[in-house]
């Protein structure tokens, strides 16, 4: 017994020893979890395609930028403007490195274009700003009214006036073709359902669809320079106003309120103004007004006809037709009616104008021939050059 009790107390006295240590030993540490990648907001794309200050062949244009790191996205903006005021295109959310502008650009015009890169942790600053310009659309066609086929219709030359086409084929007149700023489609006006009405077509002729539909007569189509809107003459509240539409024929509204007839409403490049003409003060002068109809003031001021404007490319001039030297002939002056200058003079008739795509030429119609055809010249009034020879009348002409 004494053994088993020895080994009790043995036993009794490791477990005191062991028992306090064992409680006292350090717990575990947990190692830290990872620590996370940091949030970096992508910096700034830089451009790379067109090069800055490059000429594009077209309107339709690859814009390329180099990916800056941790970038997921990208936003672009192209404008008319260095401060992105008169943006064209506002696209977010591009996912590639390459955006190709295909719709919203014009001829003969300057863009500014830049980049930002986005992810999850912001957004970068904008990248530089470069520019690119677009060219002269296809130098070389004129779109005319003629009547060889026994009734008005739409014809289309080149500027040499080679290649002749007829565009539109119908028993009632078509008259007063105008190009949209693209080259690609033709307004005109239509006599084909009894009464004058606006219509358009692709630039060869096909897909002819009306635009306006009203009992009274519709005509003098003319493009805005972003080819969103056109401006019309209309007898619809009673006497000539001119009244402006979307492209498609919608959201039609009057632009001038007048007892005495206004007509033949023309752009200005910007896009601010529409020159026209108005009997208001009892005979055809030229007037100019904002593109909302406010402002509307006389720039012309003659006992006689002033009227027909057509605004050069660069806006800075205004050609016009006037009779006011006893026979009717092609005149010029500055856009804000100064330095009114003769153009044609011959003892016949000189009317209708309108400006190569350069602003070098002007086109017009002549009866010196012995009928109307169509002539072109410089654009200080020299050379003076026929284009058609029909026995009937060619006018109108729309060149670009």
């Amino acid at each position: 017994m004494s053994i088993i009790r020895f080994l009790f107390s043995l036993i009794t006295i490791l477990a005191l020893i062991l028992i306090p240590s064992l409680s006292c030993a350090p717990e575990p540490i947990e190692a830290p979890p990872p620590t996370p990648s940091p949030h970096v907001v992508p910096t700034a794309p830089t451009l790379s395609s067109p090069t800055n200050e490059s000429a594009v062949s077209s309107l339709t244009v690859k814009l390329e930028w180099n990916p800056p790191t941790n970038a997921t996205s990208y936003s672009l903006q192209v404008a008319t403007d260095s401060a992105f005021t008169k943006l064209v295109v506002d696209k977010a959310e591009i996912a590639s490195t390459s955006y190709e502008v295909t719709s919203g650009l014009n001829w003969k015009t300057d863009y500014y274009w830049r980049v930002n890169a986005s992810n999850n942790s912001g957004i970068s600053p904008w990248s530089g700003t470069w520019k690119f310009t677009t060219p002269v659309f296809q130098l070389g066609k004129i779109a005319f009214t003629s009547e060889r086929d026994g009734n008005f219709e739409i014809y289309v030359m080149n500027d040499d006036g080679s290649n002749q086409t007829r565009l539109t084929n119908n028993r009632a007149n078509d008259s007063w073709p105008n190009w949209s700023p693209d080259g690609t489609k033709i307004a005109f006006q239509s006599k084909r359902d009894g009464n004058w009405e606006i219509y358009v077509m692709n630039a060869d002729g096909s897909n002819q669809t009306r635009l306006t539909n009203n009992s009274a007569d519709d005509g003098w189509p003319a493009w805005s320079p972003d080819s969103i809107n056109i401006a019309f003459y209309s007898s619809r509240d009673g006497n000539g106003e001119i009244y402006v539409m979307n492209a498609d024929g919608t959201n039609q509204r009057r632009l001038t309120n007048n007892t005495a007839d206004d007509t033949s409403p023309a752009w200005s490049p910007d896009g601010t103004k529409i020159a026209f003409s108005s009997l208001r003060d009892g005979n055809p002068e030229v007037y100019v007004m904002n593109a909302d109809g406010s402002n509307q003031t006389r720039l012309t001021n003659s006992p006689r006809w002033d009227w027909v404007p057509a605004w050069s490319p660069d806006g800075a001039k205004i050609a016009f037709t006037s009779n006011r030297d006893g026979n009717y002939a092609v005149y010029i002056m500055n856009a804000d009616g100064s330095n009114q200058t003769r153009l044609t003079n011959n003892p016949v008739d000189d009317n209708w104008s309108s400006w190569s795509p350069d602003g070098t030429k002007i086109a017009f119609k002549s009866n010196r021939g012995g009928n109307w055809n169509v002539y072109v010249m410089n654009a200080d009034g020299s050379n003076q050059t026929r284009l058609t020879h029909s026995s009937a009348e060619d006018s109108q002409p729309s060149w670009r």
